[in-house]
């Protein structure tokens, strides 16, 4: 994938989760020299921040690679990092999000969903095939108090 390509996809999907900025105080920012950029997430539930960064090397070809890392130590993707749910969205054993908008989701990654082919990833992730949709819906898990437990 061309990397130009990356960049503008990532930067016009940025703009766009921008929107929704003001309603829920995400915060971006872009790190071009290792083709990633993170966002800040909080839960309205206990004040808890998530930091994900997002790896858009060969995006929107192939899907993100979404790591978590903890706001306060700098960990990534280890018991701290992630939510905690009802469900295996946030993945409690392999630290990452099980969901094909990641790539940590691919059996490449982490083992998990040998099944999936990244290869035309937004056919089977639903809603979630870009950035503004893919933080929508871990937004709407971090602000549910019936689905999300705090952290992992």
């Amino acid at each position: 994938m061309n990397k130009a390509v990356s960049l503008a996809t990532v930067k016009q999907e940025i703009e766009e989760a921008m929107e929704c900025r003001e309603d829920y105080g995400w915060e971006f920012k872009l790190n071009l020299e290792n083709q990633s950029f993170t966002a800040l997430l909080q839960s309205p539930v206990d004040q808890e921040k998530y930091l994900l960064e997002f790896c858009f090397d060969e995006y929107p070809e192939k899907p993100y690679l979404i790591n978590f890392i903890h706001p306060d130590t700098g960990a990534v993707n280890v018991a701290g990092c992630l939510p905690k749910g009802h469900d295996s969205f946030f993945h409690p054993n392999r630290f990452t999000i099980c969901h094909p908008c990641s790539r940590g989701a691919y059996a490449d990654y982490t083992g998990l969903h040998g099944d999936w082919n990244m290869t035309g990833w937004q056919t089977i992730a639903g809603g979630m095939i870009n950035l503004k949709f893919i933080l929508i819906g871990i937004q709407e898990r971090i602000s549910n108090k019936n689905f999300y437990h705090g952290r992992l």
